[in-house]
């Protein structure tokens, strides 16, 4: 029987590290774990092949099991003792985070893309693992050069059907600049980069409309401030809170 161990949530994870590479074993083994999860009326069990394991997926989906989630090297299924049983679902959302940010004179920091006519705030997505304040702030240098630091979250929108079928929320964060000398990184994806006054950007008819009204919207805006509360104390999971109140306890 293939290993494994018990989940909180009445389920059977089974051990990704220790799946045979041979077909027949592997067949062998999970039918035994089948027959096991039936018997102590498991609900839900969790399989994860790495990529050099993919000639197991057939078999695994022969014997009732369906995709739940990939990633670039391994790819997860689950096995559902009934059909009503719950899975946790899938990401449903990918998320994006733009830079506002104004210099001394007023003025605002907007790119442009490779290819591309108009002008927009410099920003991109999040990594795995990575915080909303690092992301922006990474984006805007590698994008400008700019160096800035992070005061607060302005806005956000939310835009459905996005890549692959999932939907996107792009947040707007207000970001101070720290630096003022332009100096692009990522040239393979920015073409242009510079200040300008947000009247002249307004006015622009090259630019989209709806940047246009994200500008208009928030240019004078405080946003909400990120809380400086010690989040250990309530999960070890919590990233970053961001309130337009931040009272400490």
């Amino acid at each position: 029987m293939l290993a494994f161990e018990y989940n909180k949530f009445n389920g059977i994870i089974i051990d990704s590290t220790a799946i045979p590479n041979d077909e027949e074993v592997f067949l062998q083994q999970l039918t035994a774990l089948l027959e096991h999860a039936n018997l102590q009326n498991k609900s839900v069990i969790w399989l994860t092949l790495s990529i050099d394991l993919a000639h197991l997926i057939n078999i695994a989906t022969t014997q009732g099991f369906t995709f739940h989630n990939c990633l670039p090297t391994e790819v997860t299924l689950t096995f559902k003792s009934l059909e009503e049983d719950y899975v946790p679902f899938v990401p449903t959302h990918s998320l994006g985070a733009g830079g506002l940010v104004q210099n001394a004179s007023g003025e605002l920091l907007v790119i442009r893309e490779r290819g591309g006519s108009t002008y927009k705030l410099p920003g991109g997505h999040l990594e795995l693992g990575e915080k909303i304040e690092e992301a922006v702030i990474r984006e805007v240098l590698e994008e400008t050069g700019i160096e800035t630091s992070f005061e607060s979250v302005l806005g956000m929108a939310s835009t459905h059907p996005y890549r692959f079928g999932k939907s996107n929320i792009y947040i707007v964060c207000k970001l101070a600049p720290l630096s003022t000398q332009i100096n692009i990184q990522d040239t393979h994806e920015i073409e242009e980069a510079k200040w300008v006054l947000p009247a002249d950007f307004l006015a622009d008819s090259n630019n989209s409309p709806f940047n246009k009204y994200l500008v208009k919207s928030l240019v004078n805006a405080s946003g909400l401030g990120k809380s400086s509360l010690d989040l250990s104390q309530f999960s070890k999971l919590k990233h970053e809170v961001f309130l337009a109140n931040d009272y400490s306890i």
